[in-house]
């Protein structure tokens, strides 16, 4: 069976504008954060979710559903989730062949994986892991670094420079399938720069580069979730004369 993400219904749920038949990646009219339970360490900084889609509400028009839709590659939901998050500190299992041809149905079916490594170590396990897999998932589409000049760069925020709780060379990734990027790669643990205690208060400092370091992660954060949503919208010429504006000014 192929499935098909309704691609008009996610742009319209970025924007703000929903259409009377969304796609099953909102509940109503509303978007779901998916995340893939993969390993024991699938879920590094349990309730961070919530800190992310309240700065989503905060600053964009979308809505969201506050709890998270967790699944299993082979869940049937995740053909309903166009955004999903896989994260981890250690590497897990390898994927049997049935997850990996699902998670490859996924991702050239319209599916977008943003996968996170929380380690904040260069060549980690975890990013061994990482890039093994995905040659089996998609073997034709290799992990290379993102232009500066991607759109995932300038989707609602303008990315001059990464964030993260960590730095690592080279620490935003990409790999493409019919000329959109299906899979987001960031290994300077930007989850963790949102991470607090009870007391509200951020767990990890941001090295090297402070609480300017931290925004930029969530700024970063936040183009992910929106690129998901989005595709190449704000690749189109008609938003050219802004973006440009906006750099003129120094803007955000």
């Amino acid at each position: 069976m192929t499935h098909r993400f309704a691609g008009a219904a996610a742009l319209a749920a970025a924007l703000g504008i929903f259409a009377a038949a969304p796609s099953r990646a909102q509940i109503g009219d509303k978007f779901v954060w998916s995340q893939l339970r993969i390993g024991p360490d699938w879920d590094p900084y349990p309730g961070v979710h919530a800190e992310i889609l309240k700065f989503v509400v905060d600053t964009t028009s979308v809505l969201v559903i506050p709890e998270r839709r967790t699944l299993s590659p082979t869940d049937p939901e995740l053909f309903g989730s166009p955004f999903v998050l896989l994260s981890g500190k250690q590497p897990p299992a390898p994927l049997n062949t049935e997850e990996i041809g699902r998670l490859r149905d996924y991702l050239t079916s319209g599916g977008f994986l943003w996968i996170e490594d929380s380690s904040g170590l260069p060549g980690s396990p975890f990013d061994a892991w990482v890039r093994k897999t995905l040659k089996t998932v998609l073997p034709d589409a290799d992990l290379k670094p993102l232009a500066k000049d991607h759109v995932l760069f300038k989707t609602f925020f303008l990315i001059r420079r990464p964030g993260g709780r960590v730095l690592v060379p080279g620490g935003v990734e990409g790999a493409d399938w019919a000329g959109k990027t299906v899979v987001v790669y960031s290994r300077n643990d930007l989850i963790g720069a949102w991470a607090r205690d009870p007391l509200g208060n951020f767990l990890f400092a941001c090295v090297p580069g402070g609480e300017a370091q931290r925004l930029e992660a969530k700024k970063l954060t936040l183009n992910i979730v929106m690129y998901a949503l989005t595709g190449s919208y704000k690749a189109d010429a008609v938003h050219q004369p802004f973006i440009l504006q906006k750099m003129g000014a120094g803007g955000p």
